[in-house]
C-alpha cells in the first residue's frame, strides 16, 4: 500500500476517534443524577442541544457598495436568513427580509441564467448604484455569495402600483381616487424622463425597456419612485418582451432586431397611463385596441374606472388624450417624456 493511502487512512482513523470522543463527552456531560423520594438513584441522560455547530460562509464579494454598507447589511446574514417572497420579476425573484437588528430591506436574487458575463453585471450595478434621484428607487448595496448575485433596496411598506391597483379587498387593496392616481402618474413620467436624460459611458441614451405598475412603487406620502431601471441592461430584450405581453410597442413585436429606444418607453408609458385610468391588466386587455375601440363609438366616459366613482373629469379626458399620443403606431409621433410630464402638470 502506498504511503499516501496510509496517511489518508491514519487521518481518517483519527477524525474518526476524536467525533467519537466528542460524541461520547457531550452525552457524559449532559447524563444527571437524581434521587427519588424512596432513595434510588436514577441516572436521566438528555439529548445535547447542538452536538457539533456548523457555520459554512461562501466567498463574498461586494459589487457595489462602500465598506461601512457591507458592515451594515452583512452579506452572509442576508444570503441564509429566512426570506418572504414577494414576487418573480425578470431580473430575479424578489424578496422582504427582516434582518436581526430590525431594519426592513428588499433584496433580489438575480436569476442565475442571467449571470453570463459576470463582469457586464458588475459594470451596470455600479452604473445604476451611482444614480441617486427621488425618482428613483436607490440600488444599496450588491454582492455575491458564492456564485449567487443579490441587489439590496430600500422596502416601501406600501408595495407597489400593481398591488394598490389590483390587490384582492383586505389584502393590498385601496380603491385610488383620480387625485393620487394622477399624482404617480406624473412621478412614474419625471421618473422615466430622467431616466432618458441620462447617458451611458458611451454616450447612448438610457432606456427603460418597460414601464409598468409593478416596477412603480408608492411611498405613504403617494408619492411614486421607479424601480428595476437597470433590468434592460442585464436581461436580454427578447425576454423582456416575451414576458410582458401587452405592454411592449408595436416594432418590437414585428422587427426581427429587438431593440429598446426612448420612444418604445413612451409607448409602454402610455400604456401604464391606461391602466391607471381604466384599472384593466395590460396582461388580460389590449388597452391600446380598447381605448381606439371605445374613441371610434365616442364612449370616454365608460372607460374609467368605476372605483374611482361615476363622474369622469376633464382633467380624466385630457389624461386619455395624453396616452393616445403616447400609443402612436408611428414612433417618431409619439411626443417625449419630457413632453409628456409638461402635459401631465397642466392637464
Amino acid at each position: 500500500m502506498k504511503p499516501v493511502g496510509l496517511a489518508f487512512i491514519f487521518t481518517a482513523l483519527t477524525l474518526a476517534l476524536v467525533v467519537a470522543f466528542t460524541v461520547l463527552i457531550c452525552i457524559r456531560a449532559n447524563k444527571k443524577k437524581t434521587r427519588s423520594s424512596d432513595g434510588k438513584v436514577t441516572t436521566i441522560t438528555t439529548t445535547p442541544i447542538s452536538l457539533l455547530e456548523v457555520k459554512v460562509t461562501l466567498p463574498i464579494k461586494v459589487i457595489y457598495g462602500d465598506i461601512k454598507v457591507a458592515e451594515k447589511f452583512d452579506p452572509p446574514e442576508i444570503a441564509q436568513i429566512p426570506k418572504t417572497r414577494l414576487g418573480e420579476g425578470t431580473l430575479g425573484t424578489l424578496f422582504k427580509v427582516v434582518l436581526q437588528c430590525g431594519s426592513i430591506i428588499t433584496i433580489r436574487k438575480i436569476r442565475e441564467g442571467l449571470i453570463m458575463n459576470a463582469s457586464g453585471l458588475e459594470l451596470w450595478i455600479n452604473f445604476f448604484g451611482g444614480m441617486k434621484d427621488d425618482w428613483l428607487l436607490p440600488i444599496l448595496f450588491s454582492f455575491w455569495y458564492g456564485g449567487e448575485a443579490f441587489i439590496l433596496y430600500e422596502y416601501l411598506i406600501l408595495g407597489s402600483l400593481e398591488e394598490l391597483l389590483h390587490g384582492s379587498e383586505g389584502v393590498q387593496f385601496t380603491p385610488l381616487n383620480w387625485e393620487i392616481r394622477k399624482k404617480i402618474a406624473l412621478y412614474a413620467a419625471q421618473a422615466v424622463a430622467l431616466i432618458h436624460s441620462r447617458v451611458t459611458k458611451n454616450g447612448e441614451p438610457l432606456i427603460c425597456g418597460v414601464i409598468k405598475a409593478s416596477n412603480i412603487l408608492i411611498r405613504v406620502d403617494f408619492s411614486a419612485c421607479l424601480s428595476s431601471y437597470e433590468t434592460p441592461y442585464l436581461v436580454p430584450p427578447e425576454m423582456i418582451i416575451k414576458r410582458n405581453p401587452g405592454r411592449v410597442a408595436p416594432e418590437l413585436k414585428h422587427h426581427y432586431q429587438k431593440t429598446f429606444t426612448q420612444k418604445s418607453d413612451v409607448y409602454s408609458f402610455g400604456i401604464l397611463l391606461l391602466e391607471l385610468i381604466t384599472g384593466q391588466r395590460p396582461s388580460t386587455t389590449n388597452l391600446s385596441a380598447y381605448l381606439r375601440e371605445k374613441k371610434i363609438k365616442g364612449a370616454l366616459d365608460n372607460l374609467c374606472d368605476t372605483k374611482m366613482g361615476s363622474e369622469v373629469n376633464e382633467s380624466m379626458v385630457e389624461m386619455i388624450e395624453i396616452a393616445w399620443s403616447c400609443l402612436s403606431c408611428k414612433p417618431r409621433d409619439r411626443p417625449s417624456m419630457d413632453d409628456v410630464v409638461h402635459m401631465i402638470q397642466v392637464s
